[in-house]
């Protein structure tokens, strides 16, 4: 009885689940929304001013000319007559293009700069090289020469004028390095030839007391050789030389000059005193055939009498201007 009850309520529990399922109504599917299609809303575009480039291109063209005279200057236009020519037409256009109002022309105004600063090196290192060869120099430092030789014949190709002007201007900036090297040996070794000639002739000058009988022009001459000694230790052999040359021709003309005068002086005393002696013996002679007692005789000089003022030279020791007789180096070579 009861099992009959529990099935009875079971079967009543699943008919009602039924009702409920086949009996509730399903609510209707959401009508798709259709998307709201914006008119686009027209934004007038605001243009950016553009940046003015013709005061800073102004300046950098000012810049360029000073360097293409500098260049020119150097003989540039004997030099390298076809990269100046190219420089210059580059140069033109770019003054077309500054006249129209062009961008940043930095870029190539900067590059065009360095060509002309390279045809200034370029023309400065062979007119060294010339001077070198003229005056037979190369020995002196023949590895420096051989280099500033191939960078002058690596930059005379006409590919040279491809690379970029910065790399050519530090090539030809090299060459003149390294011929600069070549001159700076031959002139040092020269200078100090040359100042041991002029310290000997100092020597000789003050041998025959040049700095009592001529102190203006035995000045000057050792002013010429401390000239030369600084210009030695400050890095200008080349004016050293030059010092001391003067100095050794101006010691050597002194000494030569007084010596000569010394020499006719001394000739004049030598054959005063042959006179002297001539008329002793006449007057003895005579004596002797006609004596004349122990009075004096007109025209016949005291054989003791001074006939040429001597020289004093109590003076001389404090008016010799004392110099060494060896040349300190340069600061930056002792250093080294």
């Amino acid at each position: 009885m009861k099992k009959v009850r529990i099935l009875a309520l079971t079967a009543l529990a699943v008919s009602a689940l039924s009702f409920i399922a086949c009996g509730s109504t399903p609510e209707p599917e959401a009508a798709p929304v259709e998307p709201v299609v914006e008119e686009p809303v027209e934004t007038p575009a605001v243009e950016e001013p553009s940046e003015d480039y013709s005061d800073a291109n102004k300046a950098l063209l000012a810049k360029v000319e000073e360097s293409r005279k500098a260049a020119v200057a150097a003989g540039a236009e004997d030099a390298d007559p076809n990269g100046l020519a190219a420089a210059d037409a580059v140069l033109e256009a770019q003054k077309a293009l500054a006249d129209s109002g062009a961008g940043d022309m930095s870029a190539v105004l900067n590059d065009l700069n360095d060509r002309y600063l390279a045809l200034e090196a370029y023309a400065k290192a062979k007119a060294k090289k010339d001077k070198i060869d003229s005056l037979d120099y190369s020995g002196y430092n023949k590895p420096s020469y051989d280099a500033g030789v191939k960078i002058l014949e690596d930059l005379a190709r006409p590919e040279s004028n491809l690379v970029p002007g910065a790399n050519r201007l530090k090539q030809a900036q090299s060459a003149e390095g390294a011929f600069d090297a070549v001159l700076n040996s031959a002139f040092k070794a020269l200078a100090k030839e040359e100042r041991t000639a002029a310290y000997e002739a100092k020597k000789l000058a003050d041998g025959v007391k040049a700095s009592v009988s001529r102190k203006t022009d035995y000045d000057a001459a050792v002013k010429n050789f401390k000239d030369g000694d600084s210009n030695y230790v400050t890095g200008n052999p080349e004016g050293a030389l030059a010092n001391y040359t003067k100095a050794k021709e101006s010691f050597n003309g002194l000494y030569n000059d007084i010596a000569d005068k010394r020499a006719k002086a001394q000739a004049a005393i030598e054959a005063a005193k042959a006179r002297v002696q001539e008329s002793e013996n006449a007057a003895i002679e005579a004596d002797a055939q006609a004596p004349l007692g122990d009075g004096e005789v007109e025209g016949i000089e005291d054989e003791n009498a001074r006939l040429l003022e001597e020289d004093d030279f109590t003076a001389a020791e404090n008016s010799t201007v004392e110099v060494s007789s060896d040349i300190a180096e340069p600061v930056e070579e002792a250093n080294e």
